[in-house]
């Protein structure tokens, strides 16, 4: 039986930087669904409750920490409480480069704070190279020998 697909889940309002976004998962070489929430309720109940999305196929959350509904660090606290998507790499992506934000995020356990360049070019590679560094390696039995 094949693996389900890896799910990057992305939480971000901003259209513009959604679209930066899915541009540098999509330059990833392998195949990825990706999704996105618009607001931090939303991403919680999809996430974690009757949603449809199931745990074991998100592989990563991008997680912008100024969103509606919730904000970023009630959502990385809210995920890493669940036993479930614990585990999984939470990398905040924000515009903030505030020391106290930074500090709150890896107190909250995110594995990355990554600041959004304002280059578009240079935010896509910094999204494309965050995928690939943090996306586990595909196991042997889902290549074709």
């Amino acid at each position: 039986m094949s693996e389900p697909t890896p799910l990057v889940v992305s939480v971000e309002d901003n259209p513009a930087d959604v679209r930066l976004i899915e541009e540098g998962v999509a330059a990833v070489d392998r195949d990825i669904d990706f999704r996105v929430y618009n607001n931090g309720r939303n991403a919680i109940e999809q996430l974690t409750g009757d949603g449809g999305v199931p745990a074991e196929s998100v592989q990563l959350v991008l997680l912008d920490l100024n969103i509606p509904g919730k904000s970023g660090l009630e959502i990385l606290r809210y995920l890493r409480k669940d036993s479930e998507l614990d585990a999984v790499p939470i990398l905040t992506v924000s515009s903030s480069e505030n020391p106290d934000d930074i500090r709150r995020v890896y107190e909250s356990s995110a594995n990355a704070y990554l600041t959004k360049p304002t280059d578009p070019d240079e935010f896509i590679q910094m999204i494309t190279a965050a995928v690939r560094f943090w996306m586990p390696p595909i196991s042997s039995s889902t290549t074709n020998d």
